[in-house]
């Protein structure tokens, strides 16, 4: 099976030293994060639930987090039996049916009106450590659809910046995906490329039986030393 991390070394050894440097500061900055998030509650988890049984399907924090600056926005939840997974987090961008930003009013907009657009989701394990990313079919989510490239310019504009409570999640969340966009492109491809396979594309997207559309596993740590090693190779 395909890992983060044989995606990751072939995309860093051809990268420009620019883009190791930018990838590296990513990397040192949601770990710092992560870090600092897991000595104050305990665990990324822990700094949503706060302590409160977990409920299958509920958002954790409740009402999500939004940046109402960015249009970005996430929640935690649990509801899949899986072996590694304790639950995940799901990452969208507000946006029109033409893929421009959507603005709102207020801190925390309407779920049920807003609609913003699902972009990939995060499994964690019960320590709170990444495994996994996956993308999942409209109907899960709803919102917009876009194709591969539309989805990945929001993603390169999804940023959380100084949501009150949350500041640390925030930021390793925000880094996170930074520092794992050129296997965020995988999944958006790999997604495209499985749907294509279907005749019907618009009832290949409600199709109830195709819920998870892409998925590649996570090595966080690994990750982090190659993408050292590969740094220090150039420094050589």
């Amino acid at each position: 099976m395909m890992t983060s991390s044989n995606l990751l070394r072939r995309h860093w050894a051809a990268a420009s030293d620019t883009e190791i440097a930018d990838s590296l500061r990513s990397a040192h900055t949601s770990l710092k994060a992560f870090s600092r998030v897991t000595n104050r509650a305990g665990s990324l988890l822990q700094s949503w639930v706060k302590k409160a049984a977990v409920v299958e399907y509920d958002h954790y924090p409740p009402n999500d987090v939004v940046d109402g600056r960015s249009g970005s926005q996430f929640f935690y939840h649990c509801h899949r039996s899986a072996e590694t997974e304790h639950g995940h987090v799901h990452l969208f961008w507000h946006a029109t049916a033409s893929g421009k930003r959507r603005y709102f009013t207020g801190n925390k907009p309407n779920w049920g009106t807003t609609a913003p657009s699902h972009l990939l989701a995060i499994s964690l394990d019960d320590r709170g450590l990444p495994v996994a990313l996956f993308t999942v079919n409209l109907w899960v989510t709803d919102g917009h659809w876009f194709d591969a490239e539309t989805t990945l310019g929001m993603v390169d504009r999804f940023r959380l910046e100084g949501v009150p409570g949350h500041v640390g999640s925030c930021a390793w969340i925000t880094h996170f995906v930074r520092m794992y966009r050129p296997v965020i492109a995988e999944l958006m491809h790999r997604r495209d490329r499985r749907l294509a396979r279907y005749k019907d594309f618009d009832r290949a997207l409600q199709n109830r039986r195709l819920e998870v559309t892409s998925l590649i596993n996570v090595d966080w740590a690994s990750d982090l030393d190659a993408l050292e090693v590969e740094s220090t190779r150039r420094k050589a």
